[in-house]
């Protein structure tokens, strides 16, 4: 520093300090642009894996529904008509004989089994895939199914109130099929004796209630790990619907679904 004025180091330093600071500055922009890219990168993969997921969920659900038809069809066309034309032949034979005794009981009997299988194809059929759902809506199919289930060991009642939207697209669907597990888990596991499924329309949202006296449950990880569970929530998400559990045990359960409703 020996020939150099006071005022020239002063002016060094600071030149070099403003030059320090602004080198400091520059790379501290750096890393935070760096880092405002790096997590619009990670957005972006995150929107882009979430979309894959609901594009794997929505190829699953289509599958399901695939399934169900075809299913359907055959039990429909194949077992249903062998089993109409077994009782047309029985009836055939019965014309032809006169049954009496014995004979005569085991023929009623068969008849009534074949009546009793014919019905079980009808109805299996139709809850697989409901062939008239998009001619009657989510209302009347859902209490289309309150009606087939009812009697078949427990009582379940269908209510309504509210102005009723005929909502019949696939998300309607979606909707149907949600009602249709919990109904299936409500007789099967459940062990309950009545059953409440009640719609409340208003004007954005619909209510589903489906409420039981069984012996209640607790979503621990093997019921959220089942089939009918993983179907349940992943259609509320492909519908944007809130699903809540309440559930006292030994007094039954209520699952409220609240389905926002597109304009």
């Amino acid at each position: 520093m020996e020939g150099l004025s006071q005022g020239e180091v002063i002016y060094i330093i600071v030149l070099g300090s403003l030059g320090m600071f602004l080198f400091i500055a520059g790379f501290a922009v750096f890393i935070s642009m760096y880092q405002k890219r790096m997590l619009q990168e990670q957005e972006k993969r995150r929107i882009i894996e979430l979309d894959y997921q609901q594009q794997m969920i929505q190829s699953q659900i289509d599958s399901q529904e695939t399934e169900r038809k075809r299913i359907a069809a055959d039990l429909h066309d194949s077992i249903g008509s062998l089993l109409w034309a077994a009782k047309l032949n029985i009836a055939y034979l019965g014309r032809l004989s006169n049954f009496n005794g014995e004979m005569k009981d085991s023929y009623l009997e068969t008849m009534k089994i074949l009546d009793q299988s014919i019905d079980s194809v009808k109805r299996i059929s139709w809850e697989l895939t409901p062939e008239a759902f998009h001619n009657t809506g989510l209302s009347s199919s859902i209490m289309e199914l309150c009606s087939r289930l009812n009697g078949k060991g427990q009582v379940i009642v269908f209510k309504e109130k509210g102005n009723q939207l005929f909502w019949k697209d696939d998300r309607a669907l979606m909707a149907f099929r949600i009602v249709q597990e919990l109904l299936n888990n409500a007789v099967k596991h459940a062990k309950a004796n009545s059953i409440l499924v009640n719609l409340n329309w208003n004007s954005n949202r619909l209510l589903i209630e489906v409420q039981d006296d069984g012996i209640g449950f607790t979503l621990n990880d093997k019921i959220r790990n089942g089939v009918g569970w993983w179907n349940i929530m992943h259609r509320s998400k492909m519908i944007d619907a809130a699903i809540e559990v309440k559930q006292n045990h030994q007094q039954g359960s209520a699952i409220e679904l609240t389905v926002p409703l597109s304009s």
